[in-house]
């Protein structure tokens, strides 16, 4: 027929492909919006609760449900703000890795004590050329991620190493460990790794992914069956970076 043209099938496969990704971003930012409504709820009602007054020991559990919501909902923040990577680039600018550690550390303590987890840091005097945000973001979720992974009696250690005039932030725990045919696929959404215990939809290592991609910093997985797992986050050296600190060796 004049005047139309044939798509390929090629081209027909990406065009559905790219609405598929742009539908589930749209899903994700309204996921991320709006249920923090209900969030927030819980909180106040929480908050209410405690100021009522209630014995030392269920304010203490109150007190831990709030911290896990509280988490919940920089989650969610997060999530919304990985469906609109893309849309602009970030801008980057020197970020101080200590403090920036000892928050995310900070946020992840109550629950670490919680399961039964050593969470330490290192302190570090590096400055990283990132965005605070969207590093934040992949600290949390792979802070998160070891906690969660390490189990009870197990142990979280973070700190700094410098490599090749780059900053390599890693995330050592002591837990399982992942199987070799599943580090290939682990930072895609969905894939937990191969648990069953209910712990996430296993967005969180996506979420790593495609943040440290807009961010343009590699991010990687070693690890061992039995001897825990290693994950880090490559990023450029500010040239602000600030002496001091303590770094990984090895």
């Amino acid at each position: 027929m004049g005047g139309m043209m044939a798509i390929p099938a090629g081209g027909d496969a990406l065009t559905r492909a790219e609405a598929a990704r742009s539908a589930m971003a749209r899903l994700l930012a309204v996921a991320g919006h709006d249920l923090k409504q209900p969030l927030q709820v819980a909180l106040m009602a929480i908050e209410c609760a405690v100021s009522d007054g209630v014995a030392p020991r269920a304010a203490a559990r109150l007190g831990q449900a709030s911290d896990a919501l509280v988490r919940l909902g920089r989650e969610l923040d997060d999530l919304a703000r990985t469906s609109q990577v893309g849309d602009a680039p970030p801008r980057l600018g020197p970020v101080p890795l200590g403090p920036l550690l000892a928050a995310v550390a900070a946020e992840w303590q109550p629950y670490a004590e919680a399961v039964g987890v050593r969470l330490r840091v290192r302190p570090s005097g590096g400055r990283a050329e990132s965005e605070a945000a969207m590093l934040a973001t992949i600290l949390r979720n792979l802070v998160g991620n070891a906690v969660k992974y390490a189990g009870r009696g197990g142990r979280v250690v973070v700190g700094c190493r410098r490599r090749r005039g780059r900053i390599v932030i890693e995330i050592h725990d002591d837990g399982p460990g992942i199987a070799p045919e599943r580090l290939a696929g682990i930072f895609e959404a969905f894939d937990r790794a191969g648990r069953r215990d209910g712990a996430g939809l296993g967005l969180g290592l996506h979420i790593v992914r495609q943040t440290a991609q807009a961010l343009g910093h590699a991010v990687g997985v070693r690890s061992r069956c039995g001897r825990g797992s290693v994950f880090s986050v490559s990023v450029g050296r500010s040239t602000h970076e600030a002496s001091g600190g303590t770094v990984l060796h090895g």
